[in-house]
């Protein structure tokens, strides 16, 4: 068992592999007609991976990120329901004025429905701002049920403003 071959005078670089030799080929990149060098730890192949924050891709689909302003003096919307389709959150920011202390804060699907989120907040925050922040999840983070709204509830003496970005599904 031998690597490489010689055909017409010429050393071929093959890998052998079960009697069988396959070519081994190396990359180069350069402009058109110009050599740059071969790939190598030293000199890598210029690739650009750039995210598309135009859309994101859903089992064969563009989903296409929408925004949402956070400013309720009580429990709210925050996305208004679709025919049809959930309301995923991709990602949030907001801060909760706490006025008196003891609120939480919960994710609804449906007006005064099904909780997404358990109870957040904390017990003694009176007169408190709590800022809230879901990174960037293409997964999401938690999704309304299908023709549902998004609601945020609040406690009796809570303030909430931020922005989110969610698509629909």
């Amino acid at each position: 068992m031998a690597d490489n071959i010689e055909v017409a005078g010429k050393t071929i670089a093959t890998d052998e592999i079960s009697s069988v030799h396959y070519q081994r080929a190396k990359l180069i990149h350069g402009a058109d007609g110009t050599n740059a060098g071969d790939v190598a730890l030293t000199n890598p192949l210029p690739v650009d991976a750039m995210l598309n924050t135009g859309v994101i891709q859903s089992s064969g689909s563009q989903l296409t990120p929408k925004f949402a302003v956070i400013n309720l003096a009580a429990t709210g919307t925050l996305v208004a329901a679709v025919t049809g389709k959930r309301i995923r959150v991709l990602s949030l920011l907001m801060t909760i004025d706490v006025l008196t202390g003891d609120e939480t804060y919960t994710f609804k699907s449906g007006g005064g429905g099904t909780a997404l989120t358990g109870d957040l907040g904390e017990a003694s925050a009176a007169a408190a701002v709590l800022v809230v922040q879901y990174n960037f999840s293409p997964l999401g983070h938690f999704q309304t049920a299908s023709g549902s709204l998004l609601e945020l509830s609040l406690g009796v003496a809570a303030e909430a403003q931020g922005s989110l970005c969610y698509v629909e599904v």
